[in-house]
This record gives structure tokens, C-alpha cells and sequence, in this order.
């Protein structure tokens, strides 16, 4: 399966996507047509007729979906073997691995819910506890401050090899 896949893995993906967005435009395309001319206005349609279905795009949605499933448990198998395979070469993306774990704990530890302000009124809108708050602030620090370290490691690479 291994060597199929890396034989002719890129093939099978572009040909599953051309199939996906086939049955997908072909849904859309045969919904709207057998419902609605191309010139409507499917918003004011909907919000003039509660009741009007636009069950015609449910099929793309699923295949999004199930693609998307396919892919995370393609990359999260694939994942594990190489690291299975190979446990010395990945230690590199091990420690990275925990260092993006550790700013997670640390901006986790450290932010509070929002009591005062727009924020506030929207977790409380919305019915957000402030565990669930926390885990939102302390996901988005992390992925903020993981791309400022990831833009200026890229720059101090690039000066480093600039003078080798």
C-alpha cells in the first residue's frame, strides 16, 4: 500500500478531487437549474419563502467533509508511522512539538475570562464558560506568537545562510 501510494499517491488524490468537484458542481448545478433560473436571487428567495429547500448543495458539503476526515486520519496515520519508523529522526518535531505545547500552557495559565467589555458580552450572548474562554484566548495567543517566531526564525535562517 506504501509504495502504491507513493508511486501514484498524487495521482489519486487529483483524480478523487476532480471526481469530488464534479459531483459537487453537477449537484449545484442540477439543483438550481430544476428550481430556480440562473438569474434569482436565492437570498431573497429564502428570506421570502421560509421554506424553500436548498438541499442541492448538501452533496458538496458532505464530500468536504468526508474529504477532510480522510485527510486527518491520512495525515495522523502517516504521521505516527514516521514516527514509529524513524524515533531519532523526529526529534526535532518531538521538541517542537512539546515547545508549542508548553506556550500553550503558559498562555492558558495565564489568561482569565472576560468579566467587562465588548468580549464579555458576546461569551455571555453565547453561553461561552470560562474554561471554554480560556482555551479560545490561549489558542489564539499561541498560534499568533508561533507566527511571529516562525516569520523571525525564517528571517535569522535566511541571514545565517546569507554568510555561510
Amino acid at each position: 500500500m506504501y509504495k502504491l501510494l507513493t508511486s501514484k499517491g498524487q495521482l489519486f488524490a487529483i483524480a478523487l478531487g476532480l471526481i469530488s468537484v464534479a459531483i459537487a458542481i453537477g449537484s449545484i448545478v442540477s439543483g438550481v437549474k430544476s428550481n430556480y433560473s440562473m438569474s434569482d436571487d436565492l437570498v431573497d428567495i429564502m428570506k421570502g419563502n421560509p421554506e424553500a429547500t436548498f438541499d442541492f448543495i448538501n452533496p458538496a458539503i458532505t464530500i468536504v467533509l468526508v474529504l477532510m476526515v480522510v485527510a486527518l486520519a491520512a495525515a495522523v496515520i502517516f504521521g505516527l508511522i514516521g514516527l514509529l519508523s524513524d524515533p531519532k529522526g523526529s526529534m526535532k518535531f518531538l521538541i517542537g512539538l512539546a515547545l508549542i505545547a508548553l506556550l500553550f500552557f503558559v498562555f492558558y495559565s495565564t489568561s482569565s475570562g472576560e468579566s467587562t467589555g465588548r468580549l464579555a458580552m458576546i461569551t455571555q450572548k453565547f453561553d461561552v464558560s470560562n474554561g471554554v474562554s480560556k482555551l479560545i484566548s490561549g489558542g489564539v495567543k499561541t498560534a499568533v506568537w508561533s507566527i511571529f517566531i516562525a516569520f523571525f526564525v525564517a528571517i535569522a535562517m535566511e541571514i545565517i545562510n546569507f554568510f555561510k
